[in-house]
């Protein structure tokens, strides 16, 4: 696979939204590859320091402080959600949402299917929009490096054209 192109970016810390980057493919493709690769805290680390704001939704929402066994399973069921959407020319390629920190997605007619992505065999080629979903950073920022590589047609009439 040839590396195409690489975005860096970082979320703040509560960050609820979407980060867009959209790139014109610059040839035809037989294989694409995407994937998105998230700087993670710890989980249990990252949702202690929302402890405080736990505390208070707790007495907003109970009218008390929660005890040490509630507060523990309040923080333990806080996690950063982060997903990835690929959309082709306008079509939809796939979303993919799974726990941890490496989002991927490959299309290729030799590879299995991507969970959560289409069945596209290719050529792949034309505006690539990707989309990453955040609903909600606890760390206080998080870094990330989004990847695009791919695996160039070849064309008979111009030998080893290439991206």
């Amino acid at each position: 696979m040839n590396t195409v192109t690489i975005f860096r970016g970082t979320l703040p810390k509560n960050f609820l939204g979407n980060v867009i980057y959209q790139f014109q493919l610059p040839c035809s493709c037989t294989a694409l590859h995407i994937r998105l690769i998230c700087h993670l805290q710890d989980r249990k680390e990252a949702a202690f320091l929302h402890e405080k704001e736990a505390e208070a939704a707790f007495l907003d929402h109970c009218g008390r402080l929660p005890d040490a066994q509630e507060k523990e399973r309040i923080l333990v069921q806080m996690k950063t959600e982060i997903q990835l959407a690929a959309f082709l020319s306008g079509k939809f390629l796939g979303n993919v949402h799974r726990p941890g920190n490496i989002k991927e997605m490959h299309f290729s007619p030799d590879e299995e299917r991507t969970c959560g992505c289409m069945d596209q065999k290719g050529p792949y080629h034309g505006l690539l929009k990707l989309v990453i979903n955040s609903f909600g950073v606890l760390e206080e920022e998080i870094s990330y490096e989004l990847r695009i590589e791919c695996i160039p047609e070849t064309f008979e009439k111009e030998e080893n054209k290439r991206c």
